[in-house]
Order: C-alpha cells, then structure tokens, then sequence
C-alpha cells in the first residue's frame, strides 16, 4: 500500500495539528461515531458521510486527487492533513474525468470549506506542504504546470514549472519532481517547493531509458527511502541528498521497486530484451545490501505491507533471512495453480504473479480467485493457518495489532489475521446504499484513530464509538 502504509506519518501530522489547536479559531473535538444499523462486534461508527450531490456535484463521482483529473483513474481517495479531507469530483465519460473539482471537507463533521476547479491535472501530491495541496499539470512535450489549493480556505493559485514534470510526489513538507532536462537526457529527480521545485536540489540518474515518457516512470517517496523506477531500472535515492544509494539496471534491468517499512525495497528482475520476462526477485535495504534473492519466477506484490522486524522477508514461494541465500521454508500455496490447458500469455501471468496480497505482522494473506479461497501463512514457519472459501473480493487498508481492516466496493470488516474469523463487520449498504459501484475502486485512509472510505458516490469518516 505503498502511501496507505504511512499511517505513523498521518499520527504524527494530526497529533500536530491537534497540538496547534490554539492558533486557530478553538474547535470541539469531533464527536464519537454513531454505531452503524447492523454492525458487529467492535466495529467503527460513523462519523459522517456525504454523496456527491451534497457537495454540488449531483451525478459525479469522487476519485483520488492523486490520480489527477487527466482520466478516470477508477479509483476513489483522498488526501487528509489530519484537518481538511481532499477529494477529487467530477463526470464520469466514458475515459475521461469531466468537470472535475476538488473539494475540502472538514474532518471533524464533514462540513464543505470549499470547492476549486482541477481540470487537466495530471496528478496531486499524497501530503499536504506548508498547508497547501500540491498538484500539477503537464506530463509532456515542454510546460507544466503547478497547482497549489490552501487546505483551510481554499486560495488557489496557478504557476508556471520551471521545467516539464513526469512525476510530482510529496514528504515531510517537501516537494519531489522527476523530469528530463533535455530531450533524450538522462532523467532527473529534483526536491524543493512549489515555487521552487528544484530549491533543495536536482540529481540525475543514468538510465538505460533516457528521455522516457511519463508513461513509463514512476517516482515514489515512502519509509524512509525515494524510488524512482523507468522502463528499465530502479534507482533509489536518499530523502534529504538525492544521493543514489543503488541502482538495478542494464545489463541487470529491473522494475516494480516498492519499498515496506524500515526502507527495504522489494525489486523485480527482467531480462533486458523482453520487459515482461521475469529472472527473479530481491530484497534490497537503504545501503544497497541484498537481504534475500531469488531465481523463483514467481513475484509477490502485497498492496499493503507492514511485515514483523522478527519474521522472514517474504520473496517467490519461500522465507528468507537476511544474508543466507537458502530460504528458511517454501511454501506453493502461495502459488496459482496453472490448469494443463492455459498457455502463452495468461499462464505466464498466473507463473509470474503469486497469491499474497497483503503481509501483516508475521502473516501473509493471499487471495486464490481461482478457487474462490481466502487464506493465510505464517511467516515465520510457511504452514498454513487457516483456509476458507472467499467472500466479496476486499484488499487490506489498516492493521491494529492482529486485527487488519478489509475493504471493498461491498466489504468492511475486521479480522484476525492469526485464525481468519471476523471481529467487526459493518454493512456498507447501512452507511449508503447508493455508494457501490463495481466498476470503481474504493480506497481506506487511517489518519490516527479515524479512517476516511471513499467510494465512487460517498465519502465517509469513521471512528470509535
């Protein structure tokens, strides 16, 4: 979960707001949540929850500023300080995100502050910088833009890039930008602020893939350690320098680095000459240091990690510790069982992408939609613990000790990662029953205590009873 997994940064950033409570107008605290009709268990009230139309956008839908207006990413979101919520809305055409605005709610009760246009942005920092929401326009040929929207009033205000951004992300009230300086140069990462996106530094980086296109970069800011990823490398960079700290690339090319906590980033290796042929995969720490490898074709991508210091790192079909290169067990249950009749294309996708959606604490958790079946491994031993036939499909947005939280367009419940049996359970319809389209994706934020659901046609603010 890449920057779902910043939950101690969004602590941090609402203990802090909350410390500065005086410098502003003093508030009531937020109320505790109401508990759901039909909820189980010790399951989150609602705080508040609101629909497109009540934030005069009647027949739209909220998206992920992240994502930007440019097209409909399908994903709903939201960007919060701990404050002000930030959701994108607009029309659904087919492709295209028409209309689009963005809109600040307040977190406390879910009041409108305000609404700015957003057409043509390509996509918005995931943390808000000196106050401000952070967002741009432009990802080719010679101009880009900036957007910066105040997240208390609302101000907006529109400048010219001193250059043609790839990719915009945020961190610890720092801008970070990729663009090529030149036509067909080297790829370049600069960190500053919105006036000035190269005022701290600018470092290039040589790629295998110089003058690529946005399409084919991605640039990502997260525990402890940037990445910034093209068509044929990794390179992750320090934070606060720029300095490269390693690189995958040719004639050892790689993609897909996403790092977990503690700045380990999990990097998958391809052959040179054909993109989709995967050699294997790495562990890679901050220093450059290989923590585990494997020759296993086999890719585990978990959308959210948040794995024990203690456990095996999780890579291919087994657990490894750090500097031995045999895994600790194996385990093909983590593995697509290919059917003798699937060939070419669809059995390579099923050889190469392996079940494990999600690592929480010291258990993988892992999706088989080929057999309908939820289940779980230890990490630290590779046995199973517990198998059973799946529900509605839900990806995992928090973990609060052994219990992980599972959301989709029709799922919100809690459940013991050790024993699989659900300790809360909401049902979504009672929160709205007009949110749920199952051709969007909705999207979980824990910002301290509270967690923001954002579907397609209703944003909703959850808390403790």
């Amino acid at each position: 979960m890449t920057r779902r997994l910043q939950m101690s940064a969004a602590a941090a950033v609402l203990a802090a707001a909350l410390a500065c409570a005086s410098c502003a107008a003093e508030k009531t605290p937020p109320q505790a949540g109401t508990p759901v009709d039909g909820a189980t268990g010790a399951a989150p009230g609602l705080g508040w929850t609101l629909t497109t139309a009540e934030v005069g956008a009647p027949g739209g839908q909220f998206r992920d500023p992240a994502a930007g207006s440019d097209t409909d990413s399908m994903e709903s979101g939201s960007i919060t300080d701990g404050s002000t919520v930030v959701t994108l809305v607009g029309v659904v055409d087919g492709r295209n995100f028409v209309e689009p605005e963005l809109v600040g709610l307040d977190i406390a009760d879910g009041a409108l502050l305000w609404r700015v246009p957003a057409t043509g942005t390509v996509g918005c920092g995931e943390e808000f910088v000196d106050g401000q929401v952070v967002c741009y326009r432009g990802s080719s040929g010679s101009e880009s833009e900036i957007l910066t929207v105040d997240g208390r009033s609302g101000e907006s205000n529109t400048r010219d890039a001193a250059f043609p951004i790839t990719n915009l992300t945020t961190l610890d009230h720092h801008v970070y930008t990729s663009h090529p300086m030149d036509d067909g140069a080297r790829p370049t990462i600069s960190r500053g602020t919105a006036d000035a996106l190269d005022a701290d530094w600018s470092v290039q980086f040589d790629s295998a893939s110089a003058g690529s296109s946005s399409s084919a970069s991605m640039l990502r800011t997260e525990n402890g350690v940037g990445i910034f990823e093209d068509a044929r490398g990794v390179f992750a960079f320090d934070l606060g320098t720029g300095e490269n700290l390693w690189s995958r690339t040719a004639p050892d090319c790689a993609r897909s680095g996403t790092a977990s906590r503690g700045g380990a980033v999990r990097v998958v290796r391809i052959d040179c000459s054909d993109p989709g042929s995967v050699t294997g995969s790495e562990i890679v720490d901050t220093e450059g240091t290989v923590l585990a490898a494997t020759d296993s074709v086999t890719v585990q991508r978990p959308t959210f990690g948040s794995p024990a210091e203690s456990s095996p790192l999780l890579l291919g079909t087994g657990g490894y510790r750090p500097s031995d290169p045999d895994p600790v067990w194996t385990n093909d249950a983590l593995l697509w069982d290919v059917p003798a009749d699937v060939s070419g294309p669809a059995a390579r996708f099923l050889t190469t992408n392996g079940l494990v959606h999600a690592v929480a604490g010291s258990v993988a958790l892992l999706r088989d939609d080929a057999t309908a079946t939820e289940s779980a491994v230890d990490l630290d031993t590779g046995d199973l613990l517990w198998s059973h036939d799946a529900g509605r499909f839900s990806a995992v947005g928090a973990l609060d000790g052994d219990v992980a939280t599972l959301f989709g367009p029709e799922v919100l419940r809690g459940i013991d990662v050790r024993t699989g049996n659900t300790v809360w359970d909401i049902p979504t319809n009672a929160i709205d029953d007009e949110g749920i389209d199952l051709q969007s994706w909705p999207m979980l934020d824990r910002v301290g205590a509270d967690s923001i659901y954002s579907r397609s046609l209703s944003i909703s603010v959850l808390r403790a009873t």
